[in-house]
């Protein structure tokens, strides 16, 4: 599907002219070859999923339809399109700055989120259209929704084979500036500022009409549920307690690095707090947390744990020199472009691991005071990845531990992120996300390129959401309920 698309694009790119928004045949070469570089060199997952001999034919095609030149937005796209087939959720490209900075100003986004129930789209926070929550959207400007749905799904990155995940992020994501949809379908459909709606309401009937589209400001204001962004938002933790000896825990993210906290202060004064309250059953909603620093992540993990715990056996990187890339790569953390050797061991295989002196959470470590020690229920689903995918593989084998919901994202061996290096395209200005680090999971037999299925399947369906029924919470309930019974 992806060369044959990529052919048509040549041929339909064949006579773009160089301009403001076009890019020459050689500065498109210029960068597809320092992007290439830069994965091969660098991203230890480059190959893990997807054969080198199919990348390699996927950048054959991509400089093939820009050997005559190619809009940038088309290069956006086509770039997009082939790291989403790198299908490691850690590698995206951005878009440039300007576009980004546009969206602030210029409608592009539709009038209201929306959820997706088998590739069908229902209005989730309607807004000011006066739609229903649960309207279903048949066709946006004469296209069916359902396609326009189903087009952006390759542009949209995840780990391994769990692309029933892409849907998460169609819906909504701040990496993507509001939702992978909204991020994607301005670029493949350009619009006018406005929007032809066909929708059949909760009754049935059918309607056509003509909304305004939002600015990206606007599209955030949205009713609906807060996308929390750090660990350090003041509701990104909430704990509740439904029930007499039952404590639910809901954890949005690990992102811990934009304004960090320490976790362990964080969770200490939670934990003891169920502990005074004799909880015999703690149900950790997960099902929102995609993951993010690994600080926040280990600072739960000790607070569920029983005993010494080693959820990483290995943490390995492909290289730890940039070469011909390094002026055009930076991160948050300077020291990280100049890794210092003595942190590795060269493996035979000519990549690095780090030493446990250097990685002290190889060695493992114990249980914090105050530990909850009951029965523990985790809620999973679709949007757990990365880190947060990664210690629910450190907590599977806990005794007494469930997991229920839906399929997780993420991978059991383990992800690629840690340090992610911003990588800068000199002509198009697009910036990529390359992870450096591949972190090795202590799970003794995972199942590759796949996340962790739940001991008790409890999906969301369109009937549950219409009734504001939550099927995994009240699964969980139920469970609680047997422990004391």
């Amino acid at each position: 599907m992806w060369l044959i698309s990529i052919a048509a694009l040549a041929q339909a790119l064949v006579s773009a002219e160089p301009g403001p928004d076009t890019l020459t045949a050689q500065e498109a070469q210029r960068d597809i070859t320092i992007a290439r570089r830069a994965l091969e060199s660098i991203h230890p997952g480059y190959e893990r999923f997807t054969s080198r001999e199919r990348l390699d034919a996927q950048w054959a095609a991509f400089e093939a339809a820009s050997s005559q030149g190619m809009e940038r937005r088309q290069f956006y796209l086509s770039l997009a399109e082939l790291l989403g087939d790198i299908r490691c959720d850690h590698t995206k490209a951005e878009l440039p700055q300007e576009w980004a900075e546009t969206r602030n100003e210029v409608p592009v986004y539709l009038p209201f989120r929306f959820q997706v129930f088998d590739g069908r789209m229902y209005v989730e926070a309607p807004g000011d259209t006066g739609l229903e929550r649960g309207t279903e959207i048949l066709s946006l400007d004469g296209d069916p929704a359902t396609s326009r749905l189903a087009a952006v799904l390759p542009f949209i990155a995840i780990d391994g084979y769990t692309d029933h995940t892409r849907w998460v992020t169609m819906m909504g994501s701040s990496e993507e500036l509001g939702s992978g949809f909204d991020h994607y379908d301005p670029l493949l459909n350009p619009d006018d500022g406005q929007v032809e709606i066909r929708y059949r309401d909760l009754d049935g009937v059918i309607g056509t009409r003509v909304f305004d589209r939002l600015t990206y400001p606007e599209f955030s204001d949205l009713a609906g549920e807060r996308r929390r962004r750090n660990f350090s938002d003041e509701d990104a933790i909430e704990v509740l307690y439904p029930e007499p000896g039952v404590a639910s825990l809901a954890v949005s993210t690990f992102v811990n690095y934009r304004t960090p906290v320490d976790p362990m202060e964080v969770f200490a004064p939670i934990f003891e707090e169920i502990q005074a309250r004799n909880v015999h059953t703690l149900i950790v909603d997960m099902r929102r947390n995609g993951g993010g620093s690994t600080d926040a992540q280990l600072g739960l993990l000790a607070h569920l744990s029983r005993d010494y715990i080693r959820p990483l056996q290995e943490v390995r990187v492909r290289t730890i020199e940039f070469g011909e890339t390094r002026p055009y790569i930076d991160t948050w953390d300077p020291s990280a472009l100049n890794p210092p050797a003595e942190n590795f061991t060269q493996r035979e295989d000519g990549w690095y691991s780090y030493t446990p002196q250097a990685l002290p959470e190889l060695g493992g470590f114990a249980a914090a005071p105050g530990a909850f020690q009951g029965r523990l229920i985790l809620l999973v689903g679709s949007g757990n990845a990365s880190g947060a995918s990664q210690m629910i593989g450190a907590l599977v084998d806990r005794e007494d531990t469930y997991l229920i919901g839906e399929p997780t994202g993420g991978t059991q061996q383990g992800p690629t992120a840690g340090i992610i290096y911003f990588l800068d395209l000199p002509e198009s200005g697009i910036r990529v996300r390359v992870p450096w680090q591949l972190a090795i999971s202590s799970i003794e037999e995972p199942v590759i390129g796949y996340g962790f299925a739940p001991d008790i399947h409890a999906p969301l369906t369109r009937e549950s959401w219409l009734a504001n029924i939550d099927p995994a919470l009240e699964a969980a309930l139920e469970l609680a309920r047997q422990t004391v019974n």
